[in-house]
């Protein structure tokens, strides 16, 4: 059976806030420790000519953080007035989110076979693994923010976010955090992105195309299919 699971503004935030992701992470490894020298780049001494200086960099890194900004509340908003785009939520109350979590968890350890067990839009591992990375997210929007005030002590962010340098023990920490957090996204994509093709290939559900056109194919109706509704 053919399901439709994701509605178009889940994925248009997806691939945006992928591209945000990636262009925050290349520009912030390069804020924190600038390469303009090896085998293919460019001599530091000339790299003004070619128009790559810090500022620059530094710009792109603030203006994909805004970008991120804006996809985290829009998908905030959109899961508040849809039922189908809050299916990243943990229903730690219901029997089948703890017997999804066993089956998969196996599965992933090569411990089961992948056609055994019964089939979920979203199993319980993603339903887990999902809010923490939204929260990873959210902290990485508050301490990249309240970095960015520094720059202007009387200004908007500063005073929105100045707590969050306070609270994490002063601005080196800050940044510490932020990038430790920052590899764990990157990590956790790749992870994704493996889990993905993984499952297309195994059960050719659709994994990888849903997230495109919106639909996913199953054998048997999914045991969540009521959280579409």
């Amino acid at each position: 059976m053919r399901v439709y699971v994701f509605s178009p503004g889940l994925r248009v935030w997806h691939w945006v806030n992928f591209a945000a992701v990636i262009v925050l992470f290349i520009t912030g490894l390069y804020i924190g420790d600038p390469f303009f020298s090896g085998p293919y780049g460019i001599e530091a001494t000339y790299a003004y000519g070619e128009g790559i200086t810090m500022g620059l960099i530094r710009k792109v890194h603030f203006i994909a953080g805004y970008v991120l900004l804006a996809g985290f509340l829009f998908r905030v908003i959109i899961a508040v007035f849809s039922r189908r785009d809050r299916m990243v939520v943990p229903k730690f109350w219901k029997r089948y989110y703890w017997e999804s979590l066993r089956e998969v968890t196996l599965k992933y350890l090569l411990l089961k076979r992948d056609s055994e067990g019964r089939e979920y839009i979203r199993n319980a591992c993603a339903r887990t693994a999902y809010p923490l990375i939204y929260i990873a997210l959210f902290f990485m929007i508050i301490t990249g923010f309240s970095m960015y005030g520094l720059s202007n002590p009387d200004g908007f962010w500063n005073s929105l976010l100045g707590w969050v340098v306070v609270l994490l023990g002063g601005e080196f920490n800050v940044h510490l955090w932020h990038h430790w957090i920052a590899w764990l996204i990157i990590v956790v994509a790749v992870l994704h992105v493996y889990f993905v093709i993984r499952e297309d290939i195994i059960k050719k559900n659709g994994e990888l195309s849903s997230m495109i056109n919106g639909y996913k194919r199953f054998t048997e109706k999914p045991v969540d299919m009521e959280d579409l509704r």
